[in-house]
């Protein structure tokens, strides 16, 4: 426990208070305000590697204390390389350019050309003006090396991307003393990100700019370290705007995430670098081997990755996640559809504390008409149903159906309201009846036989002859804006974008969510299977893996058994997430990404079984 808090206080310089330091070591470290500082005086007080600094509140690290001086009385190196490559290799420099800094002011300079003994690409020439010719007399790295740690000396390092100018000296300093520099260091460009969060680039360039700096030998080593030290200026100036007066500070202050804690992940990174690139499910564990939270993804290991970076995008409980996460494992899985499959099966069943069940399914909505009704009515729901109905969709998220229920109450004056009808011409319509978006019908204000041309208007619609209604709402934008009526020709021009988006998506869908009884099949990646997924009644029934054209008979064998079940004995909740992910698969699907096919009637036709053997057969083969 304490060896934790140990290297947790390493990585935070200006140290951390007691509430964060329980909240590492407890998963619930309780409510009582006074226990738990008073446990971490007796756990550390005694340990030289500790110190408790009063007048702060905070624990630290008691190797930072040298660390806990203010920003004007510390001495920076500001410095800048010109390599070879992206490698940190000892022999990729080919100048290093340094300056020295008191006070806000450059006292010393250090420049030299490097021969790095080896070819220069010529992207890189280019880009500097250096080449193989002008380094040719130049001395090796070996030999520049003790000048080199000489103005480094203790100082802070700062650079523009400060891991990758200093990883070559770290490179430079293991081979020829031994270990790695260890200089403070920081880095101008987390720093600028902090600090200037509304500036859409944080290059060198663009902060010169921001600033009023002038630029002069841009790409050589000493012309850019002259130029990140006058950004460096100003960015201390900014931090101490913000506060932050102290080195220890500024040295938290750039590893902070959007949560204002320092970003730390423990998680093995040569573990993560020996993941597979393939599509899966990954499951974080805690230092007690405790299940942490299940993903999917279709790279493992860049997925994987991600969490490694401190990316503006992770949200309090990622970071959370990831500062608690000790240990990943994967399953690498057929493609990705089936590792979202999986994901949605591991969550609902193991549970973890980091996934909220739910949150990781798509968004997705379906417009349904029940035809059941004298006055069949419109609503929105998130998966098909058994009865009589006709789905439109699926759309991407229940925001953009409303959009679409808008237009079509609009354009066909059907109703939304819940239940029976029983007209009555004494009944006060709703609002929607008041503004003419339904023809209302509650109030005997159309007959049955109208309200169904109503419906049938609309199904043309479904089925994909929208031509002539487009025709109309043209000539209707036309019309408004030879009016100079542009906000209403505007708006009309918007609702004709809206039907030929959902008359794309039907003529892609239709047949599928009409049908509500069908097939894919999916060739897995890597893998000499073909995955299959049964829709019956709307719902994903079946799921198998099929290794060759002969085990197609049994999948038949087992989707009859379940087109046979009675609706009652389905676990609607069992298969629910299933058949969202598939909706939301056929939504975005590629032509090449798998085969769909309609399962016809109550049983399955032989033709059925030849054309399924075939397919398979065919991706087998691929």
């Amino acid at each position: 426990m304490k060896q934790k808090i140990h290297d947790y206080l390493l990585q935070r310089p200006a140290g951390a208070t007691p509430a964060e330091l329980l909240d590492l070591i407890f998963t619930a470290p309780g409510s009582d305000a006074e226990f738990g500082p008073r446990f971490l005086e007796t756990l550390l007080a005694g340990d030289p590697r500790f110190l408790w600094r009063e007048n702060q509140r905070r624990w630290a690290a008691s190797a930072h204390e040298a660390l806990a001086r203010s920003l004007d009385d510390a001495e920076f190196v500001v410095l800048d390389l010109e390599t070879t490559g992206m490698s940190t290799s000892v022999n990729g420099i080919m100048e290093i350019g340094a300056v020295r800094v008191r006070a806000g002011r450059i006292v010393e300079e250090f420049s030299q050309l490097v021969n790095p003994g080896g070819p220069i690409p010529p992207f890189v020439a280019r880009l500097t003006g250096i080449d193989e010719r002008l380094l040719a007399s130049e001395p090796p790295i070996r030999e520049v090396w003790p000048r080199v740690a000489e103005f480094l000396g203790d100082s802070v390092l700062v650079a523009h991307n400060v891991g990758f100018d200093v990883g070559f000296l770290d490179a430079a300093a293991t081979a020829f003393d031994g270990a790695p520099l260890r200089n403070p260091r920081l880095c101008s460009l987390r720093l600028a990100r902090r600090l200037l969060p509304t500036l859409r680039r944080s290059g060198i360039d663009a902060l010169a700019a921001e600033f009023g700096i002038p630029v002069a030998d841009r790409h050589r080593a000493l012309g850019d370290a002259r130029v990140t030290a006058e950004i460096f200026f100003h960015l201390v100036e900014k931090l101490k705007v913000h506060g932050i007066l102290r080195l220890d500070e500024a040295l938290d202050f750039q590893n902070q995430a959007r949560d204002g804690r320092p970003f730390i992940c423990l998680l093995p990174r040569s573990k993560i670098d020996s993941l597979p690139m393939a599509p899966g499910i990954y499951r974080f564990f805690a230092e007690d081997g405790k299940l942490l939270y299940v993903g999917k993804a279709k790279n493992l290991r860049e997925r994987v990755w991600s969490y490694t970076t401190n990316s503006a995008s992770h949200g309090n409980k990622t970071l959370d996640l990831i500062r608690h996460a000790r240990d990943v494992r994967v399953e690498v899985l057929g493609s990705e559809l089936e590792a979202a499959l999986e994901e949605a099966s591991a969550i609902r069943a193991e549970k973890p504390p980091y996934n909220l069940l739910g949150k990781h399914l798509p968004q997705i909505a379906f417009i349904r008409l029940g035809l059941t009704d004298e006055f069949p009515r419109l609503s929105i729901t998130k998966r098909l149903t058994t009865g009589r109905s006709r789905f439109a969709g699926p759309f991407r998220n229940r925001k953009e159906a409303d959009r679409t229920l808008t237009l079509m109450t609009k354009l066909f004056r059907l109703r939304t309201c819940p239940g029976k009808l029983a007209p009555d011409a004494q009944f006060t319509p709703c609002f929607q009846g008041q503004i003419g978006s339904c023809s209302e019908p509650c109030a005997a204000h159309v007959s049955a036989a109208q309200y169904a041309d109503q419906v049938a208007q609309y199904l043309e619609v479904l089925d994909g002859r929208a031509d002539d209604l487009e025709a109309r709402m043209a000539r209707r934008r036309d019309e408004q804006a030879n009016a100079a009526q542009f906000e209403n020709a505007s708006r009309t021009q918007r609702e004709i974008q809206l039907l030929r988006r959902m008359a794309r998506r039907q003529a892609k869908l239709g047949w599928i969510v009409r049908q509500r009884n069908f097939l894919v099949l999916q060739r897995a990646i890597d893998q000499p299977l073909v995955l299959a997924y049964a829709v019956i009644n709307g719902l994903l029934a079946v799921r198998a893996r099929v290794i060759d054209e002969s085990q197609v008979t049994a999948l038949a064998d087992e989707i009859r058994r379940r087109m046979e079940q009675p609706r009652g004995e389905v676990r609607v909740d069992e298969v629910v997430d299933g058949t969202t992910i598939l909706a939301a698969w056929l939504r975005d699907r590629q032509e090449d990404e798998g085969n769909v096919f309609a399962i016809e009637g109550e049983t399955i036709a032989e033709e059925s079984l030849i054309e399924w053997r075939a397919a398979c057969a065919a991706l087998l083969r691929v």
